[in-house]
């Protein structure tokens, strides 16, 4: 089987010589063998990243040469990806990825962790976080929401489904048009984890090339609605940090607020002269914000995720949320309607509280 509220970060980094160094290592979800490079101490807090299509665990090599004295970082190949095994069966839908996770999980022997995911990788880290809430400590999603730009996803598509052998230096130069931002040495890099070699001399991608046949090749992604989706990202209770590119062509910077604001717990950072592929964009700046919202979340910054939230009953839920939709289209409406909204929600939380209380006394008696 072939394998294969908004802020802004630092702007400007230089390439740093590799200081850190990670270990190779494997595991296994049901018959798959599954790659991943573990950076950091053994005893450090865990973070497991998630990375997006068609690359590999490799794509936060930057940011584990940043953070590798401060945590233990297990950066996945994903089925199908890098060096894992591709899925017999063309299997590469959300609830794959997501039991992939739990089976690393459970080899690993992890109680708790961070969970950060890239795109794809990101959409799989809030459904497994969905499924798995008291796993995750706190969530990092990196240009991701529940809505995605046409546009970045057609470019994507385009680079990624472009011709498949080549040789190495074509495909160095085809990066470098994709994403201008980075320094030949560093597509030179990056694109030694992304290919592999053939046997007729040329160089093709380690993903799964049922990918680039066209629909109906391999089952992926979701049957969730939009929806369903914006309610997922919604009801997520861990700490969140969403990080945006400045120069994101998938993820815009609406999608990005109206997606912070409606989680509960979550800060939304921009970071400055970065696309999609943030992590090696500016590998200075994502890792600023990273950093920041770790060190906040160690100081008591975010309300305990574990804590149970007072009810609130599915018709005022419903109300809050089409104030918000309406809100967002039409910013001028009256208050008056987000008056009551508030009022009828505090009224369904004073109940709750009162209905508590007599049970207590009812308890005493």
């Amino acid at each position: 089987m072939p394998s294969g509220g908004s802020s802004s970060a630092t702007s400007s980094w230089a390439p740093e010589p590799l200081t850190a160094t990670y270990r190779e290592r494997t595991a296994t979800s049901g018959d798959l063998r599954l790659a991943y490079q573990e950076w950091g101490p053994d005893d450090g807090p865990v973070i497991l990243a998630l990375h997006g299509f068609g690359v590999s665990g490799h794509m936060f090599d930057e940011f584990g040469q940043r953070a590798a004295d401060r945590y233990r970082l297990i950066n996945l190949d994903q089925r199908g990806h890098g060096d894992s095994e591709w899925s017999p069966d063309g299997d590469y839908t959300r609830e794959a990825f997501v039991a992939d996770v739990e089976a690393v999980r459970e080899e690993l022997d992890l109680e708790r962790f961070i969970l950060m995911g890239h795109s794809m990788g990101g959409l799989n880290a809030v459904e497994y976080t969905f499924q798995h809430p008291g796993r995750v400590s706190a969530l990092i999603l990196v240009d991701v929401g529940p809505e995605a730009a046409k546009e970045g996803v057609d470019n994507i598509m385009r680079f990624t489904r472009g011709p498949d052998e080549l040789d190495f230096d074509e495909f160095v130069q085809n990066a470098m048009r994709f994403n201008t931002r980075r320094t030949e040495e560093n597509i030179r890099e990056r694109m030694r984890h992304r290919l592999r070699p053939l046997e007729n001399g040329k160089w093709t991608w380690k993903f799964d090339k049922r990918f680039r046949e066209g629909e109906g090749a391999v089952r992926s992604g979701s049957q969730l609605s939009s929806d369903e989706l914006w309610r997922r990202f919604r009801e997520l209770a861990p700490p969140v940090l969403l990080i945006r590119g400045e120069q994101s062509d998938i993820l815009s910077q609406e999608v990005a607020e109206r997606t912070a604001g409606e989680i509960r717990n979550a800060r939304l950072v921009v970071v400055p002269g970065a696309g999609h592929s943030v992590p090696g964009d500016n590998p200075d700046g994502f890792t600023d914000a990273i950093s920041g919202f770790l060190a906040d979340l160690d100081e008591g910054a975010f309300p305990d995720p574990d804590a149970t939230p007072i009810p609130i009953p599915e018709d005022i839920k419903e109300l809050r949320s089409g104030w918000r939709e309406r809100e967002r289209r039409f910013p001028g409406v009256p208050l008056i309607a987000g008056i009551a909204v508030g009022l009828a929600a505090v009224a369904a939380a004073g109940a709750f509280l009162f209905s508590r209380f007599r049970r207590g006394r009812s308890d005493e008696a």
